[in-house]
């Protein structure tokens, strides 16, 4: 049973509104980026080592599902529910591919350095995982290979690139300031920043590339990169300080457009249509089908058709989480605090138990089908969509 059809007969009126403290993240020094490592991935398609969910404080809705530790320390990224994380705590990068059901998929290793990741489709509908890894010496520059997200069967790599990942997607820069975007499905350049006539490249996004081409923003698609969709660049908006503010929804193709300056548009990149101004972050809601958006103190939902269904003014301007079962998660970066919003209204909401004693549970990335990436003090954990057998006789 899906946590999303257990959810459906907990009424919201039964949460009551309060703040509750986010725990601060912190980043160990990363050791000596010299250590020689083998970047094989090793296959596990096994259970991932579960967690005792009364060690923490879940939602109230999460605590009926099977919870893993799947050893990352940094927030994942998700596509058709697998999720990709790492751990960069230990001599080595270990990243680590869990299905949303709890099954570790696979683990590769990377030397510390400009190692990363990132998540991508082919042509033909496969997803990759592109894991980078630093130049060995001086005399080289650092590599990507490309990895099917499931089998961790290598597609092609590594092949060398101008620099680190950029992003979003496979978007990298060299220390120049080049940019190309690679091709998901061989690994080549796609598309050089140098073959822009006045333009930018600003991010790659499950086989389509976004750009600037004089006051238009452009999507092109496939290896001929065919013109997807073109629109023009908002106005007060500099073609040359266009970016992408924070990821594109893997599930919605919803990003945020702007300088980093002021507040941006929300745009789907399916369509190339505007959903909403004065946006700095967004999040969708699979389970209310809501999107929520925040611009200063602002947070507002928004239906389908980017219609303001509620709108929340906070005292503090906000740092949105993410959203997803009927809740958005902010935080109040002065307090320190998290605040919790229905998303049906908009109302200030507690989702947990507050006779529950542990470490808070704060959710950072949903999938569709509401497997759900919370970070827990300095870890991540992964609430899963199996149904724990034994909620019922926990004591």
């Amino acid at each position: 049973m899906r946590r999303r059809t257990l959810l459906l007969g907990l009424p919201v009126g039964a949460l009551a509104a309060c703040e509750v403290k986010a725990p601060e993240p912190t980043s160990a020094p990363p050791p000596s980026p010299r250590l020689r490592v083998d970047p094989t991935p090793r296959t596990l398609h096994r259970p991932a080592e579960t967690v005792d969910p009364t060690t923490l404080r879940l939602t109230l809705e999460m605590d009926v599902m099977i919870v893993v530790d799947p050893g990352w320390n940094t927030a994942p990224q998700e596509l058709d529910g697998i999720f990709l994380g790492l751990d960069d705590s230990g001599e080595a990068l270990r990243f680590t591919a869990v299905d949303e059901d709890g099954t570790a998929l696979w683990t590769a290793q990377r030397p510390h350095g400009h190692a990363d990741f990132a998540l991508s489709r082919t042509a033909e509908g496969r997803d990759v995982a592109v894991l980078t890894e630093p130049a060995p010496d001086q005399e080289s520059g650092p590599t990507a290979t490309g990895y099917d997200l499931y089998t961790a069967e290598r597609l092609w790599g590594p092949r060398e690139v101008p620099g680190p990942l950029h992003g979003p997607g496979l978007l990298f820069t060299s220390s120049a300031g080049r940019r190309v975007v690679l091709s998901a499905g061989t690994g080549e350049v796609l598309r050089s920043e140098e073959d822009v006539e006045s333009g930018h490249l600003l991010a790659e996004h499950l086989g389509t590339v976004l750009l600037t081409e004089g006051r238009e923003l452009v999507a092109r698609q496939g290896t001929a990169l065919a013109e997807l969709w073109r629109t023009p660049l908002p106005e007060g908006l500099e073609a040359s300080a266009a970016r992408i503010l924070g990821g594109i929804g893997t599930t919605t193709g919803l990003a945020v457009l702007g300088d980093g300056e002021q507040p941006g548009i929300l745009l789907d990149l399916d369509e190339g249509r505007k959903v909403a101004e004065g946006v700095t972050a967004a999040a969708y809601d699979h389970g209310l089908d809501v999107t929520v958006v925040v611009g200063g103190h602002t947070v507002r939902g928004l239906d389908q058709d980017g219609q303001e269904r509620w709108r929340h003014e906070d005292p503090e301007e906000l740092v949105l989480l993410t959203a997803g079962e009927r809740l958005a998660y902010a935080q109040r970066p002065e307090e320190g605090t998290l605040v919790v919003l229905d998303t049906s209204q908009g109302l200030m909401v507690n989702p947990y138990d507050a006779d529950l004693s542990g470490p808070l549970a704060v959710p950072e990335l949903f999938s569709a089908d509401a497997a759900t990436s919370v970070r827990v003090e300095q870890k991540r954990h992964l609430v899963t969509t199996t149904l724990d057998q034994a909620y019922g006789m926990r004591e």
